[in-house]
């Protein structure tokens, strides 16, 4: 999602952080539509060019303040077929779940709507390694592995998005746990 940072000064991670964690003050604080690379700027001092140079656009800076630069894959190390179904699940949830990202849904789902390369480049860099750890586990059906990693994180993170926007009555641990358990049964069954 980035551009080519090999030239140059190192890059100055301390203002990422700064301007990441600013972004979800302001999310949370003003919301999507508010939120603008001048007010991002202006709160965490960080000069606009600055941001310009990271970022291409708001929901570039957004994606990586709410998700990182590249997925925290801790979770599923060591873990067989259920565990790893078992995390997407609660790691849908526990994402779908925190203010900055409710906040952020409704403008960034527009975003990559209007850009497919950003789109596609949020699947491929989310997805791929842990679908790449699930597929791994079985390389003579690795191709129907992946599938199945691909379905089960589509699943998984789109109950939880629905769940935490438009079925918010029925947001309960039980009906995640449900979901998992259907999730689980299903892959491991295979």
């Amino acid at each position: 999602m980035e551009g080519d940072k090999t030239a140059g000064r190192p890059r100055d991670t301390s203002i990422d952080e700064r301007v990441f964690a600013t972004t979800r003050e302001l999310l949370v604080e003003k919301g999507w539509d508010e939120l603008s690379m001048r007010l991002i700027a202006a709160r965490s001092g960080v000069g606009r060019s600055s941001l310009d140079r990271r970022w291409s656009s708001k929901a570039e800076l957004v994606l990586h303040a709410i998700l990182g630069t590249t997925p925290d894959l801790g979770p599923f190390a060591d873990t067989d077929r259920a565990g790893w179904v078992e995390w997407v699940g609660r790691g849908s949830r526990q994402l779908f779940g925190r203010p900055e990202v409710k906040a952020a849904v409704p403008g960034l789902l527009l975003a990559m709507a209007e850009n497919p390369e950003l789109r596609a480049q949020l699947w491929a860099q989310f997805s791929g390694p842990a679908v790449a750890l699930f597929a791994g586990s079985d390389p003579e059906g690795a191709a129907e592995a992946a599938l199945d990693a691909r379905a089960v994180l589509a699943m998984a993170s789109g109950a939880a998005l629905f769940l935490t926007t438009v079925a918010v009555d029925d947001d309960t641990d039980m009906l995640h746990a449900r979901i998992v358990d259907i999730l689980t049964a299903a892959v491991t069954a295979r």
